[in-house]
């Protein structure tokens, strides 16, 4: 039985949101979608203390106490330890109990912090490609509802007053950098990135637009060399690939150029390859509908946690509602990225997360790295590592016993598998809805289980360009451009977990649910304003805004400038010595040498003057950032092979508590 995706898990839990910002409008929604009763309220004067969960966002400017003077961090945390009788999030900037609490950002600032500009170059002498609309806060929204639900958990197992501070710095290096972040902190040589395996690799243009194709198994690989046909005879392994790929991609340009996008697409991923359309994100939705789901990027319709559902009733009794998160028994039986990073999170909050591997197969980051100091072995896998900690292993060998799960033993199963594959492993929503107790099975897939797409293979930079964030995002020459990093997954990482923790938190459960989650859909929720007929230019200059880059020419750094007011610009000119100039487009370099007269370091003291302002970090810059560094994001773990590394932890505490000690991931044995 199809169901819509509006639940009643948090039934009876009351939430005030204090403001308007862009993320307390996604936790607002996303909370309400789950069950609770929202209440928006326009200053703390205004909030019910008896709440049980009041969100705060302190990222852009400072949040205005009842006796309206703007409190510094101290002052702040003061007032919630004095108030808060249930949970309260507090987002902010950079965390609330550092060095940068009294400081503030923007969505572009942001995504300079958290080195996703730094991974977004087309070259030093431009900017970078700067994403449209605010994805950044609108990742930090879910986020925090992700540690909302994590702070009811605590409140559910006997902890008195949660105050939950989440850092938007963190939380974007957390989730969009996680891969670039394992490869940096894990010393890993050459390029991060999953498109360093790739060939081809890369934007390709057709008849009528573009498609995407990453190749990076073998298989695939073979599959692409049998549609290109005698073209790439001489080339016959994807090693061979990896060494020419000028080669291999001109020889893809030229099929490409005599057919259409659509008809490149189908043709690849009727063979296996990952391939897809640039897409606008109309054009994506339009296609979505016509294929049969229930997708809508307007009106009231428009979920900002999109899903399609099937519900299947269980007897009455066989209730396994009301726990505490520490007895959640978790399957991941996920690869790459999006599962195993939602595992991660689970387990380290505390819920019991087994990790499902087929010794003859293994993750494809387990088999190609990149490996902990460059030194390969399937338990020195950088990206394994980073995105498996805190899972008990549970290895199987898939020669012998395919169907090795017993589903009795998990409350939840997530699983990013093709649809062949979950079937083979017994974790298809058949399998998992028909146990006799109820289930909540999360199958993320790049664009849904439905009609020929349920078969699509995809990697994060194809369901940028099928949704629409690759349409919409023009780089500094103003052509085609994309996030540098994967978004896709780890956000459906932070949706996977917040599905997770609210189901856990009903009362009671009479059916088994299997939620079929499309990436895509997500992406395009993100940038859900700049669909239908008069949609806004994302890179036109923003009424009394102004926003640029500017170069330190002394240090080549690139500083990442947000002014929102002539105060604010007034105050920038006195500082730098350098005049804003009239900007008709957003976000352009201006190349002058900017200049404090005190010799102080230039983004310390925009800061301090209450600008928003970061330098653009790569995740290098950021492993070895002092801030960074004393805020314990990047956790240490102890492994029995490969012995102390480090992972990046949840991007939010508890005020007050201990950050709890992470468990490196799952080890093969006999390795290493």
């Amino acid at each position: 039985m199809k169901r819509d995706a509006t639940m009643r898990w948090l039934a009876g839990v009351h939430v005030v949101q204090v403001g308007r910002s862009v993320a307390l409008q996604v936790s607002g929604a996303a909370l309400g979608q789950l069950g609770a009763a929202v209440k928006q309220v326009a200053t703390l004067r205004d909030v019910d203390t008896n709440a049980d969960v009041v969100l705060v966002d302190r990222i852009e400017r400072p949040a205005v106490l009842p006796d309206g003077h703007a409190p510094t961090a101290d002052e702040y945390l003061e007032f919630v330890a004095a108030n808060n009788r249930g949970v309260w999030v507090t987002a902010s900037a950079f965390g609330l109990t550092d060095t940068r609490a009294d400081m503030f950002a923007s969505d572009l600032t942001l995504l300079a912090a958290s080195g996703i500009l730094g991974h977004s170059r087309t070259g030093d002498e431009f900017a970078p490609t700067v994403p449209p609309g605010t994805v950044a806060l609108k990742l930090v929204g879910h986020l925090t509802v992700v540690a909302a639900l994590h702070g009811l958990h605590a409140r559910r197992a006997g902890k008195g007053p949660v105050h939950a501070d989440l850092s938007a710095q963190a939380a974007i290096i957390a989730t969009g950098l996680s891969l670039e972040m394992a490869h940096a902190l894990s010393r890993c040589p050459d390029e991060g990135g999953s498109a360093r395996y790739g060939a081809p690799s890369g934007f390709v243009d057709c008849r009528d637009g573009a498609v995407y194709v990453l190749v990076m198994e073998e298989h695939q690989w073979r599959a692409f060399r049998s549609v290109m046909g005698t073209s790439l005879e001489s080339v016959t392994t994807l090693e061979d690939a990896r060494k020419q790929p000028d080669h291999v991609n001109s020889q893809l340009a030229s099929w490409a150029s005599t057919r259409t996008a659509q008809e490149c697409e189908e043709v690849l991923q009727a063979a296996g390859v990952p391939c897809t359309a640039v897409n606008a994100v109309d054009t994506f939705a339009e296609r979505s509908r016509a294929l049969g789901r229930n997708f809508d990027l307007s009106g009231p319709d428009c979920s900002v946690l999109p899903a399609q559902i099937t519900e299947v009733p269980k007897e009455t009794g066989a209730d396994s509602g009301g726990r505490r998160l520490s007895d959640l028994r978790v399957l991941d039986a996920g690869h790459v990225l999006a599962v195993p990073l939602a595992g991660a999170w689970l387990g380290a909050m505390g819920a019991q997360v087994a990790k499902l591997e087929d010794l003859d197969r293994l993750d494809v980051y387990r088999r190609r790295g990149p490996f902990v100091d460059g030194t390969p072995g399937p338990n020195r896998s950088a990206y394994f590592n980073q995105l498996n900690f805190c899972k008990r292993p549970l290895q199987f060998s898939g020669a012998s016993s395919p169907r090795a799960v017993d589903l009795a033993s998990f409350d939840v199963v997530m699983e990013n598998l093709s649809p062949h594959r979950a079937q083979a492993i017994g974790v298809d929503d058949t399998s998992v809805l028909a146990q006799q107790s109820p289930k909540l099975l999360l199958s993320s897939s790049g664009f849904g289980r439905t009609g020929a797409w349920a078969g699509y293979r995809a990697y994060g930079h194809n369901i940028h360009a099928f949704a629409g964030l690759v349409d919409a995002t023009k780089d500094a020459r103003g052509g085609m451009g994309d996030i540098g990093t994967p978004w896709a997954d780890p956000l459906t990482s932070v949706i996977l977990v917040t599905w997770t923790l609210a189901w856990c938190l009903a009362d009671s459960h009479t059916s088994s649910l299997a939620l079929d989650i499309s990436m895509a859909e997500l992406v395009a929720v993100q940038i859900a304003e700049l669909a239908g007929p008069d949609p806004v230019d994302p890179y036109a200059a923003r009424e009394s805004e102004t926003e640029f880059f500017i170069r330190e020419h002394a240090t080549g750094r690139l500083l990442a400038i947000t002014l929102r007011s002539d105060e604010e610009r007034a105050r920038f000119e006195a500082a730098t010595g350098v005049r804003v100039p009239l900007i008709d487009r957003r976000v352009p370099l201006i190349d002058q040498e900017p200049t404090d007269p005190d010799g102080r370091d230039l983004e310390r003291a925009l800061l301090e003057q209450g600008l928003a302002v970061s330098v653009v970090h790569t995740s290098a810059g950021l492993v070895r950032d002092e801030f960074v560094r004393d805020t314990e994001l990047f956790r240490s773990v102890e492994s029995p092979s490969v012995g102390r590394y480090e992972v990046t932890g949840l991007p939010w505490t508890f005020v007050g508590d201990e950050v709890p000690p992470l468990r490196p991931a799952p080890e093969l044995p006999a390795c290493d």
